[in-house]
Parts: structure tokens; sequence; C-alpha cells
């Protein structure tokens, strides 16, 4: 896909809207959550995008994962940079993702976070093109 662009969610009443979705998928270092892209952004006014071209992803590492930050925002990293790298193969634009991270997580390679992220964007966007 040659326009596909990751957006962040950052927003908290975005992630209340995602987290009550009943799409989702869960393995043992993480869940990912999905759920279409409100109506009001359809068309994003800052950044001249329309969803049909983009999709958004927020990020949930709790203190339950590790009570040292630095931990966590090492977690954040690896997520980051390994839903950058498959999200144009599984993921669908005019849709928001959460990934949130598990307390297993901590000690898993990068290989396995990336084999059970893409697993599970695998299954959901079986889910979510039905």
């Amino acid at each position: 896909m040659e326009n596909f662009v990751i957006l962040n969610i950052k927003n908290s009443q975005d992630f209340k809207k995602l987290s009550s979705s009943r799409i989702k998928f869960i393995c043992k270092t993480l869940i990912v959550i999905a759920d279409k892209t409100n109506e009001k952004l359809h068309f994003n006014p800052n950044e001249g995008l329309n969803a049909k071209i983009f999709c958004r992803v927020g990020y949930t590492v709790s203190k339950k994962v590790s009570k040292l930050a630095v931990k966590r925002n090492k977690t954040k990293r690896r997520l980051r940079e390994v839903f950058r790298k498959i999200a144009h193969q599984y993921c669908q634009n005019n849709y928001d993702y959460v990934i949130i991270a598990r307390p297993q997580i901590i000690e898993c390679e990068f290989s396995a976070i990336k084999r059970d992220l893409e697993f599970c964007l695998k299954n959901l966007s079986k889910i979510c093109s039905k």
C-alpha cells in the first residue's frame, strides 16, 4: 500500500471508546483491540488526511507490566517499531488499534513480540474485513 499513514492515538476518550470495542484479540504478550475510526476523524484538518488513507494506533503499558518507567518506555518503543514494520501488511485504513502490553512482554525477545503482534493483527484483519 503506497498511501498508508500511521497516526498516534493520544486522547484518553479515544482509548476509552476503543476499550469497549468487541473486536479484540489476545495472545501471550499483548492484547490488540480494533474498531472503525470515529466519523469526526474521517477528515483530519490538522494534517489534511482523510481516514481512508490512515490508521491510528495507541499503546498502553501499565505499571502491572513493570514498576520501572525505563522498562515500560522500552516496551513502548519496541511495540512502536514492530507495529511500524508490519502495519502495512495487516492493518486496514479507517481503523483504530490499541495495543496493550501484558506482563509477560518484559522477558520476550523482539522476534517473539513481532510474532505475537503479527498473529493478532492477521486475525483481526480477517474479522474486520467481514
